[in-house]
Formats: structure tokens, C-alpha cells, sequence
């Protein structure tokens, strides 16, 4: 089989704890003492900053509790009193891994001995990158990550505990899901020239894939995605493979949303779980620049300083008047041209439109006219890190978001005068309400319309975690990122997953997937804090770690019942020979009738029945009785309506779906819960009625004739 090669988009503070990991009893890193010993995560992303504080294999040694407070870091008093604990020897906090066959591969400014007993392995993949286009000059040909994206992956699911700053102002002690995991690393994402982020060839990404099963991981964190509509490209089959092979992988939605049917491949498929993402409750910081007048609009406000310019944290404070850029063209305010305003603009702070030329003409064009600093505002969204040519600027520039920027415009407009104080040290703290999707969280329908996606949330919005010092296209010399996106998610799931497998080191991959779907939670809203989100914009739900470590009952896929959907899509994953060895042995092809922790049906045209069997994984018999919410307008019915289970036993269950009334075409979801004296095991119901079923695809089966 013969592909494109296809270029594919990379798409903590407290979220730890907002996940319910700490709870004293109930609590996954509370008494049970979980935190990923032993389990490998597979990191197929942009690399790995090795020296980063919280990949490290020692660690400071103990302090009192008072010294791991903020009162310790802040006061004159509390510096002066544990200063004397700094000096105790480091701590080993992990020791080489049994039965590892991952290698530590050498390259540009990454050493055998960048790798240790945290970070097992680093591997990268360029070949497929450096076939279709040109790398960025900055790029570094080894595992060390230039974009931050794969640091900050890594210690969102393993980092261990450490103390993050941000500009030299301490934001708190953050740690990783997991961090008690191993990572290793396998770079296939590569800045392009131009771009702000790294993308990643498929050719790349499943040989990476390739190589994390064969080098023994437990998990794979997948922040990498497209929208492309079908499920049959080379990762999608490495992906497949990976899980039939026992590897649980974790693939982001995508950050497309809040468009319907955002997701794409490789989340689109059934052998992975796809994480879309929520906010989590807690505080978060933005770098800002201050507003001083007029009064009406004084205040902090979010802003990102171009990565090209001379860096604030050198230059200074700089406070003056801004000025709206006239280059007298019919985008006057854009600075594309010499403007013709430096009168006015010498000596203030130029004000300039985003589009229609780089930004590295604007800054120039304002530099010229006398201005000593440059507020960029978007046209469209937030604010973003503006890259250029280092060193074609001689003074400093930031962008701020759209409506600011209308804000600012407003003012100006009054004839008044905005006076800004432009300065490294200035953060925004913003209070994170939790259980609201992000509005970038891609959308189901999935390309497999019978198989429901995304299938959990979890935070991913305002993540503070690992990020790399040798940062391309962001301040160099920063430790520690706040990031939002379905990729910070992702590394959440993983990290929890290591937890479940540490607790469950028998569990297959379905059966890690199973308990975090049939025991999430469904309290969550879209963006506006109001509207009820529903399965397209959350799967199962939100993540409860602490249920998924005994969800009684999982929905497990065996390597046959995959390799039958595989054939119902026409996979080159699989033979014909092996197709019709499963269609004469009574597999169905049908997406429906995979036996996943969710129901969807596309077509349902008057009525359906849907076969799906559980297993017990608890240590006790189980008896469950079936309760159902039906969709609207669809009447739903199981047989049988109760089950008892001994421990390890396996039963199935009919469910039939009968449409009543209501329009065609529409989606309608539901829930069907398997309850026992102290367990509900979830699972969604997604119908869509239908006035005929009509597959877009045919597979036919048999002799030539």
C-alpha cells in the first residue's frame, strides 16, 4: 500500500487536583499510592528538553512543609529559615527499568547521557519531514525539542514535582499526572519556516509509532491529529496495531471545534481514546501589559511579546502614549508601508493592525517613524507570539487580542489619550470556572459515523507545564508555558491511564478505555456557562480517575472483532484473505456492532438491534440491572434487563432501538447504565433516525463471477 506522505498539525496548575487525585481516601495519589511506577509513556511529539527540573531521575532532598509553601519562595524570613535545607544531598528518586529495549539515540546537542532513569529513551524521525519541504533553520536534528509542544506534553503526564516560574515570577509547585512514569521520546514533529508550530509527516509519525511498540511502552500520547475523513492512513494503522500489540494510546480531537464534525484521523478511530477539552477550576496566569488611562479602560491586559524583537526582560519597562499608525493606503493602520504619521508616532508607542503583510514590515515601518515599541492588536481572536528575523527590530513589540484592541480603537477614536506600561513582569491572573468545554475542542460526528467521538474530556485549557529553554518561536531560557489545546488534554489521559495500569497491570487497552468512559461525568457546559454540552462535544464525559480504577464492568474488543472493522472500511490493515476468514466465522463489519463503551447509530431506519458484551474486572460478583434514558422520539429496550456476574466472566446484552416520531436526520442522544449496589457503569446512546439506510460503501465478500 502506497501513501502521501500527508503533513499532520500538532494540535497544570491544579488540574491534578481538580481531577480528584489527591483526595485523602478516594483519591488515586492519596492512600492507594499511585503514581505510574513501572509504566512507560511514549511521548510522539517535538522532542523533550532533557535538562528540564522535572525530567529529572533525582530530586532535592526533603524539606519541611513550611519551606514548599509560597511563604518560603517570598518572604525575607522564610528564605533565611530553609536556606540551610538546600544544602542536603539530592534524592534518587528512580533506579533503570527492568526489561526496557529502547535505545538513547544520539544527535545535534543530545547526548546518551541526556538520557536517564526518567527520560529512558529519545528517538527522532525526520526522514519523511526533510522529503517534502524545508526545516527550519532553527531546528536542532536530534531528540531535543525547539517548540515547547513536547516538553510540555511530557511533564503534563509525568513530570515530576518542581518549582515553575515564568519570567522569574514563581507561579507555584506543579507536577505531572503520573510522576512516578517513565517517558520516552520520539520526536517526528519539525518546525517549518514561517511557522509558529511543528507538524508532522505521516511517514514520520508511524514509524515512530512502530518503534514505541516494538521498544516496549505502555502508552502512547498521540497530540497530533487531522481532519482528515477516513481512518485508513499509516498512523491509523500503526495506532491499531500498537493497541492489538497491549499499547493504550491517547490521541487528541483536535483543536477545530466549535464546528460539527472536527474530528478527524487518526482520532476518528475506535482503537484509541479521544480526548476532547474542558477547563478546569483554579486560578491561571497570562503574561499582560497594563493600561494606565484613561480610567474607564485602566487595568491588565493578556498580551504575547513577538519572539524576533529585542526582549522586554532586557530592555525595560517602557511606558508611553499609543498611537493609532496611519500609512495612508486603504488598510492605513497595518504599517505595511512608510507611515506617514511619524510625527505623531516618534517617541510613543506605535499602535498597529495585524494582516496583509510580516510582521517583521510593521515593526520596521514603526521603528522608522521613531516609535520605541510596537502593541500589535489581532483582527480575529487572541493574541499570539509574532515571529520574524531575529535581530530586524530594534525595539520591542507584543500583540494583544481583538477585543482589546476594539476597546483601545474606541478610545482612541474619542480623541482620548491610552497611556500603556509595557513590562515583562506583568501577569494577568484569571480565575478558570472548570467543567466548560473549550470552544477550540473539535466536534463529533466522527469519519466513522457509527462510532461515537470524542470519547472523554479532560482539562486542557490554561495547562502550566513543562516547556524547552531552546524555544524557536517563544522567549528562550523559559522553564514552564501556559498552553491550551485537545494536545494538553491528551498527556491528562495518559497520565491517568499510568495510574490505572499500575493499579490493573492487566488490563488491555479497551479495558483502560472502558473504565474511563462508563464512569465519567456529564456535568459540563459549552463556553457560555449555561448551555448543557452533549456527546459530540464530550464523549462519555468528563474523566473520574478515582471510579475508573474499579468500574466493575468493561466493554473489552478482541483483536478479531477490530480486524472485522477494519474490514468494514476497507483497511489496508487487512487481507481479504483474513476478511473472509472473519465474515465466514460470523464478524460483523458494521461499525455499530463494535464492541465499544458507547452506541451510535447513523441510520436508523424503524428499528435496530445492537449486541455488545462486559466483563467483570472486579474481584467480586456483580449484579446489574439495566436503566435507561432513552433518546427523544426513539424507544429503547435490553435484553436481558438484568445480569449476574462472577469475577472474570463475560455476558452479552441485546439492545434494540425503535424510532417513533420526531424529524429525520437529527441526532438524539440517551444513556443506557448498568447499576449495582456500588457501581453505574455509563454508556452513551447517539441515534440517528433515518428514512432509509444506505451505506456510502459497499464491502463484498466471495468469488469472482
Amino acid at each position: 500500500q502506497v501513501w502521501e506522505d500527508e503533513i499532520r498539525p500538532l494540535t497544570t496548575d491544579r488540574s491534578v487536583a481538580f481531577l480528584g487525585l489527591f483526595e485523602p481516601e478516594t483519591g488515586l495519589r492519596g492512600t492507594p499510592g499511585l503514581d505510574g511506577d513501572g509504566i512507560v509513556i511514549a511521548m510522539i511529539d517535538s522532542g523533550i528538553a532533557p535538562e528540564h527540573p522535572a525530567l529529572q531521575d533525582s530530586r532535592e532532598a526533603d524539606r519541611p512543609s513550611m519551606c514548599l509553601s509560597d511563604w518560603a519562595e517570598n518572604t525575607f524570613l522564610g528564605q533565611w529559615l530553609c536556606r540551610r535545607f538546600d544544602k542536603r544531598d539530592d534524592e534518587i528518586l528512580f533506579t533503570p527499568l527492568e526489561g526496557w529495549s529502547g535505545e538513547c539515540q544520539v544527535g545535534e546537542r543530545f547526548e546518551e547521557t541526556d538520557c536517564n532513569n526518567k527520560i529512558i529513551g529519545a528517538r527522532y524521525f525526520s526522514a519523511g519531514a526533510e522529503a517534502t519541504g524545508p526545516i527550519d533553520d532553527g531546528e536542532i536534528m536530534s531528540a531535543r525539542d525547539v517548540d515547547g509542544h513536547g516538553t510540555h506534553t511530557a511533564t503534563t503526564a509525568a513530570g515530576n514535582r518542581v518549582k515553575a516560574s515564568i519570567f522569574n515570577t514563581f507561579i507555584g509547585r506543579i507536577e505531572g499526572v503520573a510522576p512516578g512514569a517513565r517517558i520516552a521520546v520520539y520526536k517526528a514533529c519539525w518546525l517549518r519556516p514561517g511557522e509558529a508550530r511543528a507538524s508532522c509527516n505521516t511517514s514520520d509519525l508511524a514509524n515512530a509509532i512502530d518503534a514505541a511498540v516494538a521498544d516496549g511502552v505502555d502508552i502512547i500520547n498521540y497530540s497530533v491529529g487531522s481532519s482528515m475523513t477516513r481512518i485508513t492512513a499509516p498512523d491509523d494503522i500503526a495506532l491499531m496495531a500498537a493497541t492489538k500489540a497491549g499499547v493504550f494510546s491517547v490521541v487528541a480531537a483536535g483543536n477545530d471545534g466549535p464546528t460539527p464534525g472536527g474530528i478527524g484521523s487518526p482520532a476518528g478511530g475506535p482503537w484509541v481514546i479521544t480526548a476532547a477539552a474542558s477547563t478546569r477550576a483554579g486560578q491561571s496566569r497570562s503574561e499582560a501589559m497594563e493600561i494606565k488611562t484613561p480610567a474607564s479602560i485602566a487595568g491588565l491586559y493578556v498580551a504575547r511579546e513577538a519572539n524576533f524583537t529585542p526582549e522586554l526582560q532586557s530592555v525595560g519597562p517602557l511606558e508611553g502614549s499609543l498611537v493609532l499608525v496611519d500609512d495612508d493606503t486603504n488598510t492605513a493602520s497595518d504599517a505595511c508601508e512608510e507611515l506617514v504619521n511619524g510625527d505623531e508616532v516618534s517617541g510613543k508607542i506605535a499602535f498597529v493592525q495585524r494582516g496583509n503583510c510580516e510582521f517583521g514590515i510593521k515593526i520596521t515601518n514603526a521603528e522608522n517613524a521613531g516609535a520605541v515599541a510596537v502593541v500589535v492588536y489581532n483582527i480575529a481572536g487572541d493574541p499570539i507570539v509574532m515571529t520574524g528575523d531575529e535581530g530586524s527590530a530594534d525595539i520591542p513589540a507584543v500583540m494583544i487580542g481583538q477585543a482589546d484592541g476594539n476597546l483601545i480603537l474606541a478610545e482612541l477614536d474619542r480623541i482620548l489619550d491610552v497611556t500603556v506600561l509595557l513590562d515583562k513582569n506583568l501577569f494577568l491572573n484569571e480565575s478558570d470556572a472548570g467543567n466548560t468545554m473549550a470552544t477550540f475542542s473539535s466536534r463529533g460526528q466522527g469519519p466513522g459515523l457509527d462510532i461515537l467521538k470524542p470519547d472523554v474530556t479532560a482539562p486542557g485549557v490554561n495547562i502550566i507545564a513543562g516547556f524547552t529553554p531552546d524555544a524557536v518561536n517563544a522567549t528562550q531560557g523559559e522553564n514552564f508555558a501556559y498552553l491550551s489545546g485537545t494536545s494538553m488534554s491528551a498527556p491528562h489521559i495518559a497520565g491517568v491511564a499510568a495510574l490505572l495500569l499500575q493499579a490493573n497491570p492487566d488490563w488491555s487497552p479497551s479495558a483502560v478505555k472502558s473504565s474511563l468512559m462508563t464512569t465519567a461525568r456529564q456535568d459540563l457546559t459549552l463556553a457560555d456557562g449555561e448551555t448543557a454540552a452533549n456527546p459530540f462535544d464530550f464523549g462519555a464525559g468528563h474523566i473520574v480517575p478515582n471510579n475508573a480504577v474499579d468500574p466493575g464492568l468493561v466493554y473489552d474488543v478482541s483483536d478479531d472483532e477490530f480486524d472485522a472493522f477494519a474490514c468494514g472500511i476497507a483497511s489496508p490493515a487487512v487481507s481479504p484473505e483474513r476478511c473472509s476468514e472473519l465474515n465466514q466465522a460470523g464478524f460483523s463489519f458494521a461499525g455499530e456492532d463494535l464492541n465499544q463503551p458507547s452506541i451510535a447509530i447513523a441510520h436508523l431506519a424503524g428499528q435496530q438491534t445492537i449486541r455488545r458484551h462486559v466483563s467483570n474486572v472486579s474481584d467480586e460478583s456483580g449484579t446489574y440491572s439495566a436503566e435507561i434514558v432513552a433518546p427523544s422520539g426513539v424507544t429503547v429496550s435490553v435484553v436481558p434487563s438484568s445480569i449476574t456476574l462472577a469475577p472474570g466472566a463475560t455476558r452479552s446484552f441485546d439492545v434494540t432501538f425503535v424510532f417513533e416520531s420526531g424529524p429525520l436526520d437529527l441526532w438524539r442522544f440517551g444513556s443506557l447504565t448498568w447499576t449495582s449496589n456500588d457501581r453505574d457503569v455509563y454508556t452513551t446512546l447517539a441515534i440517528r433516525p433515518a428514512s432509509v439506510t444506505a451505506p456510502a460503501e459497499i464491502t463484498a465478500l466471495g468469488a469472482s463471477g
